[in-house]
């Protein structure tokens, strides 16, 4: 480390030292899914981590995401094109009608498109010497997501398209142990979203998990570690795709987050998921791992930014 990077390294934590506080606050597991184009179907599970626990509380999250993929493969017998935009904004209404209890609803509104992040992320890419993956600096923001099996299976979409998603609701049980808290979990998806327009699924998704929230085993640190595991169960999608998909997966959670100020946390998770098609493609037919990284904003006790970056 050079001597300018060592001042501004002392200053910052100067600077930063008196929001410093001895006991972690509550660390709250980012709200990002998979949003693959063929993948975002599906209820893949929240797995929250910090769900309410004071009977006649309520919380409300406005979520918003964006995701860009550029993604042509084939083989022998499939072959697919994902190049696409997709913005999921969400609103999370949650609400403890007892004490360690919660229900919530999210409804989703989704949008695929061609975007505006193309040319960002190829300069991206060139400024660090990455990979273009097949982008080119001339093919900026078009759309057009396709699937085709040798067997017949196809979809293939190629003007923009948004609309409400598949609606959720989730009950969530908090059992306290030892400082720490077992979370256990169901969620069902319904159909409202619309399968032409990649909204929704049109089948219903069922889900149980387990969710551990652990910040007593490295509290000194002010660090909270949080994992939990699920079981979907998948009905069938309205449309070809049926042909091909699963209809069970495993989802799984882990994440560690620190609270190095009283105003900002940071976290670091990890999200997978087992396949949820039969496909010789990677893109279909291969577990699926998706690594978050960013952090919280904690103004008060209820009122909270969050900003990730997914891979």
């Amino acid at each position: 480390m050079n001597r300018s990077l060592l001042i501004i390294a002392i200053l910052a934590v100067s600077l930063l030292a008196p929001f410093y506080t001895a006991a972690a606050a509550e660390v709250r597991a980012f709200h990002n899914i998979n949003q693959f184009a063929f993948k975002q179907l599906f209820g893949l599970p929240s797995l929250d981590n910090s769900p309410l626990t004071e009977a006649g509380t309520w919380r409300m999250n406005v979520i918003a995401n964006i995701s860009n993929t550029y993604d042509i493969s084939d083989d022998a017998n499939e072959q697919i094109i994902n190049d696409v935009e997709t913005f999921s904004g969400n609103l999370l209404v949650s609400y403890a009608p007892r004490d360690n209890w919660q229900l919530s609803l999210n409804v989703p509104y989704i949008n695929h498109s061609g975007g505006f992040l193309d040319d960002f992320i190829y300069n991206w890419h060139d400024f660090f010497n990455m990979s273009q993956n097949g982008r080119r600096d001339d093919h900026h923001d078009p759309f057009h997501i396709s699937y085709l099996s040798g067997s017949g299976t196809s979809f293939d979409m190629s003007d923009a398209q948004s609309g409400i998603g598949d609606i959720r609701i989730n009950g969530a049980y908090t059992r306290p142990w030892e400082n720490r808290a077992l979370i256990f979990s169901a969620e069902l998806k319904l159909p409202t979203g619309d399968y032409d327009k990649l909204t929704g699924s049109g089948g219903y998704d069922f889900s149980v998990g387990l969710t551990v929230n652990d910040p007593e085993s490295l509290e000194k640190y002010r660090i909270t570690l949080y994992g939990g595991l699920a079981g979907l169960f998948l009905g069938d999608i309205d449309g070809e795709l049926a042909a091909i998909q699963k209809n069970f997966a495993l989802a799984g959670r882990l994440g560690i987050g620190w609270q190095a100020t009283k105003l900002i946390q940071l976290k670091l998770q990890l999200d997978a998921q087992s396949a949820l098609y039969d496909s010789g493609l990677k893109q279909m037919g291969d577990p699926a791992v998706q690594l978050v990284m960013g952090g919280s904003l904690t103004f008060t006790d209820d009122v909270y930014l969050d900003i990730s970056v997914a891979e």
